[in-house]
């Protein structure tokens, strides 16, 4: 029986040995891949933002800019950019580089870029900028309370097609000498008045918003005799009482490309998917051998004069 419990004692310190010693592994690194993102607009330079996938063995490693890449931009077939510096960096984002490449989108064109870094797979993708925007007709008020302001836009398109639109809307405050002062994102809701529209529904022959997000409603459009189509835009009031300053409003409505559209809603999609039982959703991606987004639109923009609270 010693002899045994000498034995079971030995073995038990071994195993304690054994669990406590450490054991290093070495893992391949994960291949890492460029990722692109760029949406531009007519007249607009096209600046293009670059980083890299991040190792999902290691996922508290930082995003780093690509830096030391090679842009090369093509306008239906035809080179007219090749850069291979960034820009200067963009305060806002510090995890990816600004490549600015200087070409002004042109409505109607096709744009190619192809992106090479050392240690990365070549990465391109193809975009072609919608040809017309739409036609704004009006933005006026058409009812108001001490809470908000409720405004209608009218706005006319090419009726051969359904389209995807974006609508942004900005406040912009100007001094006596009409300068520049400020400039944010207005808080807008859209607010459905007729069986024609509809409202975060997959009805594709209604008006469907996917992306309430940063610039304003993501939304598709219908074909309509006429070509009118009519939004009614419920806006909050703000104490714009200084009268030392003159406020409008600033209505960008995007024509947006098939690709920007497709993103947007897939990261909507993601957002709003509560169901940890279900397959992840799937970013849309357009980058061949990379990830990311190149996509555009063609925008009509118009300024409309805004009272203050009370009048």
């Amino acid at each position: 029986m010693t002899r045994f419990s000498i034995l079971l004692g030995t073995l038990v310190m071994l195993f304690a040995g054994a669990c406590i010693s450490p054991v290093e592994v070495d893992f391949a690194e994960a291949e890492q891949e460029l990722v692109v993102y760029s949406h531009f607009g007519v007249d607009e330079p096209i600046k293009i933002y670059l980083t890299h996938t991040r190792d999902p063995l290691k996922p508290n490693q930082l995003f780093k800019p690509v830096e030391n890449a090679t842009i090369k931009v093509y306008q239906n077939g035809e080179l007219v950019s090749n850069i291979n510096r960034s820009s200067e960096p963009d305060k806002k984002i510090d995890y990816a580089a600004l490549y600015n490449t200087e070409v002004h989108a042109v409505g109607g064109s096709r744009y190619q870029i192809e992106v090479i870094a050392e240690g990365y797979k070549n990465a391109r993708s193809v975009e072609t900028i919608p040809h017309h925007k739409a036609t704004i007709q009006s933005f006026e008020s058409i009812e108001s309370n001490d809470e908000n302001k409720l405004y209608r836009l009218l706005f006319s398109d090419d009726n051969t097609e359904n389209y995807y639109y974006q609508l942004a809307i900005t406040a912009l405050e100007h001094n006596t000498q009409d300068s520049l002062i400020r400039e944010e994102a207005v808080d807008y809701d859209l607010v459905i008045r007729s069986s024609a529209y509809t409202h975060f529904e997959s009805d594709m022959r209604a008006w469907t918003a996917v992306y309430p997000e940063y610039a304003g409603f993501l939304f598709t459009g219908v074909n309509e005799e006429g070509g009118v189509k009519e939004l009614f835009i419920k806006i909050p009031n703000e104490d714009r009482s200084n009268e030392m300053y003159n406020y409008t409003y600033k209505i960008e409505l995007h024509k947006v490309s098939d690709a920007y559209f497709l993103y947007h809603q897939s990261i909507q999609a993601q957002f709003s998917d509560d169901n940890i039982l279900s397959n992840p959703t799937q970013i849309y991606n357009n980058i061949e051998g990379g990830f990311g987004n190149f996509s555009a639109y063609n925008a009509a923009t118009i300024e409309v004069s805004t009272l203050r609270v009370g009048e």
